[in-house]
């Protein structure tokens, strides 16, 4: 059973104890891997929203350039998924961040026949931002790694995130930066990539 789970019915929780362990890794290398995060139906569920939906081409001047996903039903159930309670109990966990409130997000996909680019950036956004994620929503796919390091600093942690339903949490702060490499071969990269961000209300008083 994977540590943290979401299916269509709920999310469930392993052992809390092994959860709190990968704090170690997660304070050394500031990313951790938590494999097997979306069970198969619900991936497959995602993947079939996905598959009906339009992709736009986003820019974000400087840094990186890559297809968005339009609005879709698959966005709106990736983000209550990420809104569960169970989740940010989880992630506060291995993190030893309990100051989140609200998770969003977008799905975005790295073609490999285009050139889509992410350069070093650190998402701060004013501090608000303080836990990043991305989980893997499609096969397997060559490149596309990510990559996570303190400013001004020689040593960088690479993670090859290619299984799907696979999810990664890294840290975000002034002090770290962190990219998305070139995807190459023929399977685009195809995530859905956020933060759990402090506001000031949370996911669920916002939709009562």
């Amino acid at each position: 059973m994977p540590l943290l789970e979401a299916t269509r019915a709920g999310v469930t929780v392993g052992d809390r104890g092994e959860l709190a362990a990968l704090r170690e890794d997660f304070e050394r290398d500031h990313v951790v891997r938590v494999r097997g995060f979306l069970d198969q139906q619900l991936l497959e569920t995602v993947q079939a929203l996905i598959a009906k939906s339009t992709f736009s081409t986003r820019e974000d001047a400087g840094i990186a350039v890559e297809l968005c996903l339009d609005a879709s039903r698959a966005l709106d159930l990736l983000t209550f998924v990420m809104n569960a309670p169970q989740v940010r109990d989880a992630v506060a966990l291995i993190t030893g961040n309990a100051q989140t409130t609200i998770t969003s997000g977008r799905v975005y996909r790295f073609d490999p026949q285009v050139p889509h680019h992410d350069s070093w950036h650190d998402d701060n956004a004013a501090g608000t931002r303080l836990i990043g994620f991305s989980i893997n929503l499609g096969a397997p796919f060559a490149g596309g790694e990510f990559q996570i390091r303190r400013k001004q600093d020689d040593r960088i942690v690479t993670i090859a995130n290619t299984g799907a339903g696979d999810a990664i949490l890294f840290a975000i702060g002034a002090e770290f930066e962190h990219r998305v490499r070139p995807v190459h071969g023929v399977t685009p990269k195809t995530a859905f990539a956020g933060w759990f961000v402090a506001a000031e209300t949370d996911y669920w008083s916002a939709l009562a």
